[in-house]
């Protein structure tokens, strides 16, 4: 058996069997897949893809992997999306796919491999990889490999929940009641700055106002119920989804540093 590792983008044969090969690990449309893979080119960021020979000189599809760009870092890399066969796995294709990897960024004149893993530090840690802190990337897609908000070393948690919005209807029947009153106010003011000069007159006027405003359509009494009710409060907003824990691990590897 032999290995060789080639550029996606020099053998677009393998696309489908590398479309196959990602979405086992990490679903995703069929679309949306193959326009990522199809974007690989001779520049960051492109798809690796390693591929065993048999005696027959049959070729087949033994493990993927993705290189991106290291912000404001020409001689560093980051790889990704690192997935072999499940059913080859346990066979030693991981580390010998991330040996051609490597061999292929000091081939580009890279000296460092950065890289992140939420419950793979075991294997990265015997293959010379340590923890460092995080690095800024172009174009790389560790939300989807690590399927977590992009953090490293943190313990990460979402959706807090949002409080309900106040009702339309509460706030027109509130405005409507609020006018009404002011209406009735407006009268009764009037009525007592014209105020006649007797106790007889004031009686009299008094009886005449308030049956007036009783009668008068813009004021109705207390005891009449309101146009518009107000409507009964919203349900209480449904519990927080419990989002489980996730902490992702940066993690590097000086390609010229002996072991």
């Amino acid at each position: 058996m032999a290995f060789c590792m080639v550029a996606l983008h020099k053998r677009q044969d393998l696309i489908d069997t590398c479309v196959t090969l990602l979405n086992s690990e990490w679903s995703r449309s069929q679309s949306a897949r193959l326009h990522s893979l199809e974007k690989s080119n001779d520049g960051l960021p492109y798809s690796l893809v390693m591929i065993e020979t048999n005696n027959s000189q049959e070729e087949k599809v033994a493990g993927y992997c993705r290189l991106a760009k290291v912000v404001n870092q020409p001689k560093a890399v980051f790889i990704e999306s690192v997935v072999v066969p499940t059913d080859r796995r346990g066979q030693g294709l991981g580390r010998r796919l991330m040996d051609l990897a490597e061999d292929h960024a000091r081939c580009r004149g890279y000296t460092e491999v950065y890289l992140t893993t939420k419950d793979k530090q075991g294997f990265y840690e015997h293959l010379g990889y340590r923890f460092c802190k995080p690095v800024n990337t172009f174009n790389a897609q560790v939300l989807e490999t690590c399927s977590c908000v992009f953090l490293t070393n943190t313990i990460v948690s979402e959706n807090v929940p949002t409080p309900p919005a106040k009702s339309t209807d509460t706030i027109r029947s509130v405005k409507a009641e609020s006018n009404l009153n002011d209406k009735c106010t407006s009268q009764a003011s009037q009525v007592i700055l014209e105020s006649p000069s007797t106790d007889e007159e004031l009686s009299c006027c008094t009886r005449t106002e308030s049956k007036n405003s009783c009668e008068s359509n813009d004021c109705e009494p207390a005891s009449t119920p309101s146009a518009l009710p107000p409507p009964p409060p919203p349900p209480p907003p449904p519990p927080p989804t419990s989002v489980p824990n996730v902490t992702v691990y940066w993690m590097m590897k000086d390609l010229y540093d002996k072991q």
